[in-house]
């Protein structure tokens, strides 16, 4: 018995080591060396192999003493898809990207606040003078955003608005930055109209220098 598993192992071996292909001439050099069918269908199913399953290799087979559940391993081993190594890829990162933001356009345009005072003898002089600069500075100006948000504001327009009877009229204007620095004299004189778009000039002055800075 010892005999006969020391000449299974030396059939077996320079197979299974170099892990070359089995095929029908191998099988057949395994029955010659008087390995059981157990033994032979194990290497069958232990190692790679290329077989002739047609007619003729089969009949090959069977006249060289083999059994058919060997013959069959061997038939259900060549009709196998071969196993395919597959080398190890190492999952890529996902890529971040980064985006420089971009200034907004509330970023790039000043905001301004309005605020005004009217005194006078007349209905007119009693309106909110704000709503006249405001629409004056959308339709003449059109570098600057109108805010009612006092503390988002770049700058502010006050407005000191007379006016007694049909004729007499005076507006008395200020243009200060954030700080409530006043960025010239006091302006007096003129229509609202008129004075929105000198407080207009000011502040595009102004803010032209900011941002070189």
């Amino acid at each position: 018995m010892r005999t006969v598993l020391a000449t299974a192992l030396l059939a077996i071996c320079p197979f299974l080591q170099a892990q070359q292909p089995l095929n029908n001439e191998s099988v057949i050099k395994l029955v010659k060396a008087g390995l059981s069918e157990d033994v032979i269908i194990a290497t069958v199913n232990a190692s790679p192999g290329a077989y002739d399953v047609s007619a003729d290799g089969i009949i090959a087979l069977k006249s060289a003493g083999l059994g058919d559940k060997a013959i069959s391993a061997i038939v259900l081993k060549a009709s196998s898809p071969a196993p395919t190594q597959q080398a190890a890829v190492s999952p890529v990162p996902p890529t971040t990207t980064f985006t420089a933001a971009q200034p907004s356009a509330s970023a790039s345009t000043p905001r301004v606040f309005l605020q005004s005072a009217s005194k006078g003898t007349n209905q007119n002089a009693l309106r909110d003078q704000s709503m006249e600069m405001s629409r004056d500075l959308e339709r003449d100006c059109q570098s600057v955003r109108v805010t009612i948000n006092q503390q988002a504001a770049d700058y502010v327009i006050l407005l000191n608005h007379i006016e007694i009877g049909a004729f007499i009229r005076d507006n008395q204007v200020q243009v200060a930055n954030k700080d409530g620095d006043l960025l010239a004299k006091t302006k007096e004189g003129g229509s609202i109209a008129g004075a929105m778009k000198k407080a207009c000039a000011l502040i595009a002055q102004d803010w032209a220098q900011k941002s070189v800075h």
